[in-house]
């Protein structure tokens, strides 16, 4: 009993810093940065086992079909959040490029997200951009509009808001201004917390990606650890340790070879032309044409005032 009690209060302690802490089951390592490997190779290697493999950030594309970079230029919403707020510490979330971002990444349904303007599924035009399946997943996409909501209000409940209610996404807005403060808080706090501490993998939960691969070009798609990653890029990290995800796509792998067997095109979402138009897109660590607000604001800034209403930031203090 005094040892689940000790395990409980360990959570509770590193999760108030943005972090989760789990058994991770028997994994293979490979390490992949500066070239030296294949995501092929890993998987084949590892023999059915789960597979972690070692990555440079560049090799990384974020934020699902928005295709953020951690490289320069690369438009990531928390990285750039993170590099002002090393210059000014005490600035608030209204003060932040996050909330720049939440202001002008507005896609207004799932074709606009995809990044497709005239879908052959035409239902895309009218659901939401939180109703947008990735090409490896089978649910249609009322289930997995239900899904990730479920996922963003169990998160803000572990970063101690219960909100009652779904307030906003962390990939793109509109979000109400509770969820900005949540988001700004989680990923200032874990910067300081890495800062001051260090990355621990083994500490944690490992981060989760798909391999994209077209050939001898390959990258991962980050599932889980959006936060982490951009603080890792904020802090010099030049590398990171991802799991593959086989329970997304076999072996954890999208091959573009087999893009007539992605879910999206089986279940008529998306034409295999489509399939292939999103996969080139996201390899090519391209934003659709949604973000070009905020990629024009990255680049050059602008005067536009965030229109997100503010009446109940005070609630978050950072």
């Amino acid at each position: 009993m005094l040892k689940n009690k000790t395990k409980k209060i360990i959570k509770r302690a590193f999760r108030k810093t943005g972090l989760e802490v789990r058994r991770v089951a028997e994994a293979k390592f490979f390490d992949l940065s500066e070239d030296k490997g294949h995501p092929l190779e890993a998987v084949y290697a590892a023999r059915g086992k789960p597979c972690l493999v070692k990555v440079s950030l560049s090799r990384l594309v974020t934020f699902g079909y928005g295709a953020f970079s951690l490289e320069t230029g690369g438009g990531h919403p928390f990285l750039k959040t993170l590099e002002e707020y090393k210059k000014n510490p005490v600035m608030s979330e209204r003060e932040s490029s996050l909330c720049r971002f939440y202001e002008l990444f507005r896609p207004a349904s799932a074709s606009e997200l995809m990044g497709l303007s005239q879908p052959s599924f035409s239902r895309l035009n009218e659901l939401s951009a939180l109703e947008a399946p990735p090409l490896w997943a089978w649910e249609s996409p009322e289930e997995y509009g239900s899904y990730i909501k479920s996922i963003h209000q169990k998160e803000d409940i572990e970063q101690g808001a219960r909100f009652g209610a779904f307030v906003g996404g962390s990939q793109f807005g509109p979000v109400e201004t509770r969820k900005l403060a949540v988001e700004y808080c989680r990923l200032t706090r874990l910067y300081d917390s890495i800062r001051a501490y260090g990355f621990r993998a083994d500490r944690c939960e490992p981060m989760t990606g798909v391999a994209m691969v077209n050939g001898s070009e390959w990258l991962i798609t980050v599932s889980t650890g959006q936060h982490r990653i951009a603080c890792m890029a904020a802090l010099g990290y030049d590398s990171a340790i991802i799991k593959l995800q086989p329970t997304k796509a076999p072996a954890g792998l999208m091959l573009r070879s087999c893009h007539r067997h992605f879910p999206t095109v089986l279940n008529g979402f998306h034409t295999e032309e489509e399939a292939l138009e999103i996969f080139d897109r996201l390899i090519s660590k391209k934003p659709p044409r949604a973000a070009h607000k905020w990629l024009a604001y990255c680049a050059h800034g602008d005067a536009v005032e965030p229109v997100v209403e503010r009446n109940q930031l005070s609630a978050f203090p950072c």
